[in-house]
């Protein structure tokens, strides 16, 4: 079964995001809560909701921006996931925890834009960019590397060699993150419906 987030369902309907929340609290629209306390619902629920209130159907959406997120940290996993749920594009998010996971499932996503940790398990970030880079499997990938690496030297000659499209270092403002995911993905130019106007 497919499932949206509150975001895609406020973006459907033209309303807010807490539209949409208040749709949920009041029972008019049900949702399920995830292990990490997301609400996420139904696409059959939310068309029978739109049925049943006489709204009118979505137009037929075109394809999200597709972000991955790999990073062993979850805290840092929800914090970005909350963030781009609140974005005025459509964002189709999704997280790993270790470098192998990961490059298993910038295969298999394709994803538009990559946030990318520098320390972790299996393979660490640099290496997975570089393997990434070295394949003809994304082409517009944008590359945004978050890292509380120790030795700061080592690590931004690391990355200045690496050329990422955006750094930012733990402690970051998740703000300035969202902004720069916002604005790499908008600069790709791709046919998505929610482009802003």
């Amino acid at each position: 079964m497919k499932y949206i987030t509150t975001g895609e369902a406020a973006r459907s309907c033209g309303v807010g995001i807490n539209t949409v929340k208040r749709w949920i609290q009041k029972g008019e629209l049900q949702c399920v809560v995830t292990p990490g306390g997301h609400w996420r619902i139904a696409e059959q629920e939310f068309q029978h909701f739109l049925k049943t209130h006489k709204m009118d159907q979505p137009a037929a959406a075109k394809r999200p921006y597709k972000v991955l997120l790999i990073d062993d940290d979850q805290p840092i996993c929800s914090l970005i996931e909350d963030s781009l749920e609140l974005s005025s594009l459509d964002i189709e998010f999704s997280c790993a925890h270790d470098g192998y996971t990961g490059l298993m499932k910038v295969g298999s996503i394709q994803p538009d834009l990559l946030i990318l940790d520098i320390m972790l398990p299996e393979i660490n970030g640099l290496e997975l960019l570089s393997r990434i880079r070295k394949t003809d499997l994304c082409h517009q990938l944008r590359v945004v590397v978050i890292t509380g690496a120790g030795d700061l030297r080592v690590v931004k000659r690391a990355l200045e060699k690496a050329a990422p499209d955006g750094i930012f270092y733990k402690p970051f403002a998740i703000a300035e993150l969202t902004a720069c995911i916002e604005q790499q993905l908008e600069s790709q130019q791709l046919s998505h419906s929610a482009q802003p106007a």
